[in-house]
């Protein structure tokens, strides 16, 4: 189901077949990357280069408050195949004031964002409080709807209170969404197929003890998939353990495609296809 070593003839078939798809032209695109984070940033331009090489070849970066939404647009800016998203993670949403919705709005009407993200509950970590978290997810889901945006959420152990908040917002008009990183949480999935969400998987999807999440994807429609890295977070296999970085979302893809039983070139048309319904890029 994923590759175990750094070596030998598993990787080096799969990569000759992510090479062939390179050069016909069908690439990848990392649907969630920080790539404006510093351990990525300060040298840009070898990930890029470095993930075109195995045909990935576009990126969405990720920003979770204020300041780093910013960031992430300024980079998109500078890089034609860069976008960006703003929003507070739930980690942040003690530092949200109501004073900067007008920053958001605005931000949300440049040409280089492409949704309201990355937003959401944690409850693992805990690092705002809970009504906090709720209230500042309902305002950027709100936002989402007004301002024509796909959303991008974050659920960590809080599933229950996310589709209270969610489902009556989710329900008017809304423009679209991921539940990104999906953790194999039935209910969640459950609610997110039911609102016509996609779901993505990061490179924890590749790891050994991860069998329960791959039994889940089986459940989920090839037209309903995503895939990212999370970088510089969750590395997959067989770079677990190491800063992960954009090109790696090609064995997050090489997992899909075990699971799901398709070929990789199939696989990539798919997920072309499903930003394109997402996403104006």
């Amino acid at each position: 189901m994923f590759i175990k070593k750094r070596s030998g003839s598993e990787l080096s078939s799969f990569l000759n077949i992510v090479k062939k798809c390179a050069e016909e032209g069908v690439f990848l695109t990392d649907t969630h990357a920080h790539l404006h984070f510093p351990e990525l940033a300060t040298d840009i331009e070898h990930h890029l280069t470095e993930a075109e090489n195995v045909g990935v070849k576009r990126f969405i970066t990720i920003g979770i408050n204020k300041k780093d939404s910013s960031k992430a647009v300024k980079l998109a800016e500078k890089y034609e195949n860069i976008f960006a998203s703003a929003g507070v993670h739930p980690h942040d949403a003690s530092e949200f004031n109501h004073s900067d919705i007008d920053f958001f709005i605005n931000t949300f009407k440049q040409e280089k964002v492409v949704a309201v993200g990355e937003i959401g509950l944690d409850y693992f970590r805990n690092h705002s409080p809970k009504d906090i978290q709720k209230d500042v997810f309902a305002i950027f889901l709100d936002l989402s709807v007004s301002e024509k945006l796909p959303f991008i959420i974050h659920n960590r152990e809080a599933t229950k209170d996310l589709i209270d908040v969610a489902d009556p917002i989710v329900g008017r008009k809304n423009h679209g969404g991921i539940v990104h990183c999906f953790n194999g949480d039935k209910d969640l999935m459950k609610w997110a197929l039911d609102a016509d969400l996609f779901i993505s998987f990061a490179g924890n999807l590749t790891y050994k003890k991860a069998d329960e999440l791959r039994e889940a994807l089986k459940y989920i429609p090839l037209d309903r998939l995503l895939v990212e890295t999370d970088c510089p977070y969750l590395s997959p296999m067989p770079f677990r353990g190491k800063q992960n970085v954009p090109a790696n979302v090609i064995f997050t893809a090489y997992t899909v495609c075990k699971v799901k039983d398709i070929d990789y070139r199939n696989l990539l048309l798919t997920l072309e296809n499903n930003i394109k319904k997402l996403y104006t890029l």
